[in-house]
């Protein structure tokens, strides 16, 4: 896809939605695909410019609480843009293997 770097890791369709915090700013956006290293969103309105520090919040099927996991912005191509997520914890990390893994 034009605008996106090469991605390391697999990445699997996601669908609900992300409330992304940046800037003192609370914006909803709809997800695309999630990897252990990033989410890919939908995010009417103003672009993010790259590089933009943020926090994305959402749920992940099963899980009762949303995450809340600090990012920045790797790409955007218009509304489209691809989140990478930072200084994970590795507790977290193993739920988003397991979640784009297929696995429980």
């Amino acid at each position: 896809m034009d605008g996106e770097p090469r991605r390391k890791n697999p990445r699997t369709p996601f669908e609900g939605w992300v409330e992304i915090s940046a800037s003192g700013e609370r914006r909803l956006a709809t997800a695309r695909d999630l990897s252990p290293a990033g989410i890919g969103v939908d995010l009417p309105g103003a672009p993010l410019a790259p590089a933009s520090a943020l926090i994305c919040e959402f749920a992940l099927p099963g899980i009762s609480l949303p995450l809340a996991l600090d990012g920045s912005v790797a790409w955007a191509d218009g509304s489209r843009l691809g989140v990478r997520f930072d200084d994970i914890d590795p507790g977290l990390a193993e739920l988003l293997e397991n979640h784009t893994a297929g696995r429980p």
